[in-house]
């Protein structure tokens, strides 16, 4: 069973150990990534984004995980943002989420979005809007089957690949 957990500093050590497990791809959510910054550093900036003390041009209020498995692993970061500006409206929704390469399966991936819809719930979201890659079918009959409204289809131009939008209710 998966669970999401703010990070602290208590996770120092397993996050660093976590972020090399990505040998060379991109990680998902952006913010995830070290980039060189310390571990510290990271911290001070999701608080901001999550309290509104400092939003810079672009981002928008979120509340950002670690994704914990039973033996207290990291096996992934998810961010739930508070409501959509244009560009995630278009690129990623509501809801983004990074599984490290040897944790990913559909079964994580389905736990992930169950525990993350919760969370949402749980810090007052009445809404949700969802991104999920067009060709990763099993995903998205998998977001219709536990309550996701098809909304429409799209383009994310970021990324270049086509999606399907869906909406949940949590209120």
């Amino acid at each position: 069973m998966l669970k999401l957990v703010t990070p602290t500093i208590f996770y120092k050590k397993k996050y660093l150990e976590y972020m090399k497990t990505w040998k060379g791809e991109v990680i998902v959510p952006v913010i995830s990534d070290l980039k060189g910054r310390r571990f510290e550093t990271l911290l001070k900036e999701l608080y901001k984004l999550e309290h509104e003390v400092y939003i810079p041009k672009g981002f928008i209020p979120e509340k950002n995980y670690l994704i914990v498995s039973q033996g207290d692993e990291i096996i992934g970061f998810v961010n739930i943002r508070h409501y959509l500006n244009d560009v995630m409206l278009n690129t990623k929704g509501q809801i983004t989420y990074g599984i490290k390469p040897s944790s990913r399966s559909l079964s994580i991936e389905e736990e992930v979005l169950k525990v993350s819809l919760a969370e949402a719930k749980e810090i007052g979201i009445k809404k949700i809007k969802l991104i999920c890659e067009k060709s990763n079918s099993d995903l998205c009959q998998f977001i219709t089957e536990i309550g996701g409204q098809f909304e429409n289809e799209g383009f994310n131009e970021v990324d270049k690949f086509p999606i399907h939008r869906y909406l949940f209710k949590l209120g």
